[in-house]
C-alpha cells in the first residue's frame, strides 16, 4: 500500500517523458520536411547545381519555420552510387537540441509533469498527516503506531516512554486482543518480585495520561485481574 503513490508517480513521469520524446521527434520530422521542401523549390527556381549567396537566400525564403531562417543552409555532399561518386545538394537545418525542443509541442508532457509533482507533494502530505503507517512498517492501533521499536502518533511524532512503560505498551500492541492479564504483566516486568500489584497499579496510573494525550486509546481494568488497551 505504501508503494502505490510512488508507483503512480513513476507512471506519470514515464508518461510525461514518452509524451515529450514523441513531441520532440514530431518537431524534428517537421524540420526535416521543411528544409527538404525548401531545397526542392530552390532547385526548381534556380536551375543550378552550385551553392551561392543567391541560392542560400532563395532557399531560406522558402522555409516556413522562422527559427530555421538563420541557421539552415545547403551543403554539397559526395555520395557513392555504384562505382561512381557524385556530388549532390543536401539541406541542413543546423539547429541544436534546445531549438528543436522549443519548436515541439510540450504542453501534454508539461501537464503530466506538473500533475506528477502535485501528486507526489499531495501524497507525502497525506501520508505524513493521516497515514504515517504507510511510511513505516509497524503496528497501528487507535492512532498509536509501533514501528522500529518506537512509538509514534498518527502524525509521525515520537512518543517517549520510560523503559517499563515502553515494554508494557509493546506487550499491549503485540497482543492479539490488546489485552493482558495482571499476572502476565507482572511475570514479564518483575519476574523476581512476589507481589507487584502496587507497582503495576502505579505504572498503569502514570502511563494512562500519556496514551490518552497522544492517541485515541485508553487502558481499562477488569476488576484488577486484567488490563486492556481499548479505543475510546
Amino acid at each position: 500500500m505504501k508503494k502505490l503513490p510512488i508507483l503512480i508517480f513513476v507512471l506519470i513521469m514515464v508518461s510525461a517523458f514518452c509524451s515529450s520524446m514523441c513531441s520532440y521527434r514530431s518537431a524534428s520530422d517537421r524540420i526535416e520536411t521543411d528544409v527538404n521542401n525548401a531545397l526542392e523549390l530552390t532547385l526548381v527556381e534556380m536551375q543550378c547545381d552550385v551553392v551561392s549567396a543567391d541560392t542560400i537566400r532563395c532557399y531560406r525564403n522558402y522555409l516556413t519555420i522562422a527559427e530555421l531562417k538563420d541557421t539552415a543552409c545547403i551543403a554539397m555532399r559526395t555520395v557513392r552510387r555504384g562505382e561512381k561518386q557524385e556530388t549532390e545538394m543536401v539541406a541542413e537545418a543546423n539547429c541544436d537540441f534546445m531549438t528543436v525542443f522549443m519548436l515541439s509541442d510540450q504542453r501534454a508532457s508539461g501537464a503530466l509533469l506538473f500533475s506528477g509533482i502535485l501528486w507526489m507533494i499531495g501524497s507525502l502530505w497525506y501520508m505524513r498527516k493521516f497515514k504515517p503507517e504507510l511510511l513505516v512498517e509497524g503496528l497501528n492501533y487507535g492512532g498509536l503506531i509501533y514501528a522500529n521499536d518506537k512509538f509514534m502518533t498518527q502524525k509521525g511524532e515520537q512518543i517517549h516512554f520510560t523503559p517499563m512503560q515502553h515494554t508494557l505498551l509493546e506487550m499491549f500492541m503485540q497482543s492479539e486482543r490488546h489485552s493482558l492479564s495482571k499476572q502476565e504483566i507482572c511475570d514479564r516486568l518483575w519476574p523476581k518480585k512476589p507481589d507487584a500489584s502496587d507497582t503495576l497499579y502505579t505504572l498503569i496510573k502514570r502511563v494512562k495520561p500519556i496514551i490518552e494525550e497522544h492517541s485515541n486509546l485508553k487502558i481499562e481494568s477488569d476488576r484488577g485481574k486484567s488490563y486492556s488497551l481499548e479505543v475510546r
